[in-house]
């Protein structure tokens, strides 16, 4: 079995983007951020496709960006949401230890990774019941629902190879979440999913169909419409926006191959009201990015829309719908805790996955790094 004590040494070549696209195209779950095409749409990153061998046998892949310092030949490397294996193949430290090898190959004085696997969820009726409590601060004091053996293994195997978990103070990863908020979709039809939301969620949606909002699908030409109301939205939450040619360069790099990205917009009175982009990979639907206009904002087009894309992802057999990050805390104080509150009406998990880890392999130029990032925040 590959991963035993007794599978041969654990080799990382290059691969063509043809099989990492057909590794992907076999296994039930795939991170977007480790398709081939990621790669094109991150055109600041160098990026390249790297196969995982256990012998002759290909048991992962890995979408390796990197970006280089200027005039030094060092580069800082990333393997998001990454690297993916067979189900058969357990993560353990012959891996990163060949991680380690080909950082030292690729000239790479810092490697960082983020496996996607699940270590920790909590049900939505513990959140509910932890929210409600005067004792509970943060999922991290709050008995799980379940544990992953694999999730737990893979964090014993980082710590025990001298990786570094990648966490801000806030709970959120510094490149993508290691908490997420998700919907099992497997054998639901809009029935049984909507029993699960609380009365606000299912009021908000009824609210929606009553108001007239009306939620189409869009094409590329949309995404300006789409634009629009996310820098609006940038503005009122604080955040720096992407530019419209990003959200270009997604559409024909995620759909090159297949329709993985989707465009949602929510109408009400003739006008978008709100806006999603959605992503879909084998059986995992995200929630990718999302805005909303305060015209119009009691007509609940944000609810309509969610309703929207979540009836299209069982329509599209996933099983997994994915609201994305949120981060630990039940603090009532914590201006972080809106995000669960919300995501935890549409009665889903919250889930803590193994997350980011970083090694470094040169520390001068690490550390000359690290300090970079500090004098630029």
């Amino acid at each position: 079995m590959p991963g035993s004590p007794l599978s041969t040494k654990i080799e990382i070549r290059s691969i063509s983007q043809d099989d990492h696209r057909a590794f992907i195209s076999r296994l039930s779950s795939a991170s977007f951020l480790q398709l081939p095409e990621w790669g094109a749409v991150k055109n600041d990153w160098k990026s390249k496709s790297i196969g995982i061998f256990d012998g002759a046998e290909l048991v992962g892949v890995a979408l390796l960006l990197t970006r280089a310092l200027p005039f030094v030949g060092k580069s800082f490397g990333y393997i998001p949401e990454g690297p993916l294996f067979v189900p058969s193949f357990s993560f353990n430290e012959s891996v990163l230890e060949s991680l380690e090898v080909l950082a030292k190959k690729e000239k790479i004085f810092l490697l960082r990774i983020g496996p996607a696997i699940p270590f920790r969820d909590w049900e939505s009726e513990v959140i509910k019941a932890a929210l409600a409590s005067d004792e509970a601060s943060s999922l991290l004091h709050t008995q799980s629902t379940s544990e992953y053996e694999n999730g737990r293994l893979a964090i014993q195997s980082l710590n025990k190879a001298g990786w570094r978990e990648v966490v801000s103070e806030s709970g959120f990863s510094e490149g993508q979440p290691n908490f997420v908020f998700q919907l099992d979709l497997h054998n639901q039809n809009e029935e049984s999913l909507s029993a699960g939301f609380n009365q606000l969620w299912r009021r908000n949606i009824k609210k929606a169909e009553k108001e007239g909002v009306e939620v189409v699908r869009g094409g590329k030409e949309e995404l300006a419409d789409f634009h629009k109301v996310y820098v609006e939205t940038a503005a009122r939450d604080n955040f720096k926006p992407r530019p419209l040619r990003y959200f270009q360069r997604m559409w024909n790099e995620l759909n090159s191959h297949d329709e993985h990205l989707k465009l949602f917009l929510a109408k009400w009175q003739g006008q978008v009201i709100a806006s999603t982009i959605a992503i879909h990979v084998g059986d995992h639907y995200w929630y990718s990015y999302g805005a909303s206009s305060a015209f119009g904002r009691d007509a609940r087009g944000s609810n309509a829309i969610q309703w929207a894309m979540m009836k299209d992802a069982m329509d599209s057999g996933a099983h997994c719908y994915d609201l994305r990050g949120i981060t630990p805390t039940l603090d009532p104080h914590d201006p972080h805790v809106g995000l669960i509150q919300f995501k935890v009406g549409t009665g889903g998990y919250a889930r803590q996955l193994v997350g980011e880890w970083e090694k470094s392999i040169n520390k001068f130029w690490s550390l000359a790094f690290a300090t970079y990032l500090r004098v630029r925040r």
